[in-house]
């Protein structure tokens, strides 16, 4: 047990820093790192998505749309809704099925790593203060089928969901419809 150069032993020249007490200091700042940390394990994959409202008239100037439009007879647009079935290969297929919501103004959302490994449909829906939107009042981009494997995030891209906000009436509701305004 030397303390001369070209010793491989703790506190030689060779190894700076390492004496005795370093190593023990090593694992404690490890430990430590861990239990603040955390070491969580991934059970299934995640979904990352962004979305933007695009309105289906196309006499609006505007290209797209906030979540509460401002215009009579529509309603704001309180959150986005990714909707999810994986199928894993189980005989039971509909206890992967789920979905999480964001509030419209965020414009993104990424889920937890909770879907079931798999193949995933995936889709999307807006909802009103009173729920999910009248299926006549939007137009969601189609259902996507995406490989899920647990520990990665599937990315859908931005999507577009084409809302009514214009010329509302009984016959023809706007997106979160409120009662149009009375005619004068």
């Amino acid at each position: 047990m030397h303390d001369e150069s070209g010793s491989n032993h703790p506190g030689s020249s060779a190894h700076p820093g390492l004496g005795r007490g370093a190593w023990p200091m090593r694992v404690a700042i490890a430990t430590l790192c861990l239990l603040v940390h955390g070491c969580d394990t991934v059970q299934g994959g995640a979904v990352e998505l962004s979305w933007k409202l695009r309105p289906a008239s196309s006499s609006l100037q505007d290209k797209f749309v906030d979540c509460e439009s401002g215009l009579d007879g529509t309603g704001p647009v309180t959150q986005i809704r990714l909707h999810w079935q994986v199928d894993d290969g189980s005989d039971d297929p509909s206890r992967n099925d789920g979905s999480k919501a964001w509030r419209c103004t965020d414009n993104h959302g990424v889920t937890g790593f909770e879907l079931a490994e798999g193949t995933a449909s995936l889709w999307i829906t807006p909802e009103c203060m009173d729920g999910t939107a009248a299926p006549s009042t939007y137009i969601a981009p189609a259902i996507v089928q995406r490989s899920v494997i647990r520990g990665d995030a599937v990315s859908l891209g931005a999507l577009e969901l084409v809302v009514s906000v214009a010329y509302c009436s009984a016959t023809t509701p706007c997106i979160c419809g409120t009662s149009p305004a009375p005619a004068d």
